[in-house]
């Protein structure tokens, strides 16, 4: 009698199609690439109830095997397309028999979640190497990979304009802001509300001042206690070097003697003399150096030839 063998569920799953159908052909449109039984041993995929989705629609999509890991996307068959739902990557290094690798939602699927086994690595490394395209009938999913997730927030997004934000999750904090208010209504029994005001008076409403709320300022009357003509006129006259030009409501006064009386012509000459000039002062200060060195030389060649502090011997 042959022995009872009693495999724990990823072996099972390593000799046998799943998560794959039966029915499927676990092979890609060009028939160039097979995917093996024990390459993935188990997989679970969280689709939101709202999605109205029919859970026989999900298939894998591509399978990517390059010298560094896998590349793995999981598609939904709708009507008219096949979308991609979400994506998983399996890197080499580190990778264990049976461990589970994370799958990310992707476009109308952003709030997707799930996990993928794999298995052996030993007979997907036999097949050719590249990104091979699935077929829904190529790569259908069993129904109970897909896990129904009851609906409910997952992510906010926040809108300005055109530009929308990438998806906010996890513990998020709304807080008021200058010239806003966040209030709670909370009423046993009902859900809680979150209520936004503008507040007034905080700077976000400009306070109207109209005619007769404010007295109006008084009028210049005096310029250096000098008032002006009966008939209010007061004279600004400029002399040789100060004028006074009109502007929109007022005067603007140029000092004209001020005025750079060079152009770009003598400046230019200016600049070539600075320069010749200092190249003189190096020629002036090597040659200075030179005559220092020589007089220095004489100075040695006098002192060493110099008599003696007893006079010289003269014949009689």
């Amino acid at each position: 009698m042959a022995p009872i063998r009693n495999l724990e569920w990823l072996n099972h799953n390593a000799t046998r199609d799943y998560p794959l159908t039966n029915s499927a052909g676990a092979t890609d449109v060009t028939g160039d690439f097979a995917l093996p039984n024990d390459f993935l041993v188990a997989m679970y995929l969280s689709i939101s109830i709202g999605s109205d989705v029919d859970p026989a629609k999900f298939a894998i999509k591509t399978v990517g095997t390059y010298a560094t890991g896998f590349n793995l996307s999981l598609g939904y068959q709708s009507d008219t397309t096949f979308v991609t739902v979400g994506t998983a990557m399996i890197p080499r290094v580190g990778h264990e028999t049976n461990t589970p690798y994370r799958i990310n939602g992707v476009g109308d699927f952003v709030d997707t979640d799930g996990w993928v086994v794999v298995g052996n690595l030993g007979n997907i490394d036999e097949q050719p190497a590249g990104l091979w395209q699935f077929d829904y009938a190529g790569g259908q999913l069993e129904l109970d990979v897909i896990r129904p997730q009851l609906r409910g927030v997952s992510a906010l997004r926040v809108q300005n304009g055109a530009e929308v934000s990438d998806p906010i999750v996890g513990d998020v904090v709304l807080r008021a802001g200058r010239n806003a208010r966040i209030t709670t209504v909370l009423v046993s029994g009902e859900d809680p509300i979150l209520v936004f005001d503008a507040i007034e008076g905080e700077g976000l409403n400009e306070e109207c001042i109209c005619t007769g709320d404010v007295t109006e300022a008084p009028a210049i009357r005096t310029i250096n206690k000098i008032p002006p003509t009966a008939e209010g006129d007061f004279t600004l006259l400029g002399n040789d070097c100060a004028e006074f030009v009109a502007i929109d409501n007022g005067l603007q006064l140029n000092d004209t003697c001020a005025q750079p009386c060079c152009g770009c012509a003598e400046l230019e000459s200016v600049t070539s003399a600075l320069e010749q000039f200092g190249r003189q002062a190096v020629t002036l200060e090597n040659f200075l150096t030179n005559l220092e060195a020589r007089v220095t030389s004489m100075d040695q060649a006098v002192l060493g030839s110099r008599l003696g502090d007893r006079g010289c011997n003269t014949c009689a």
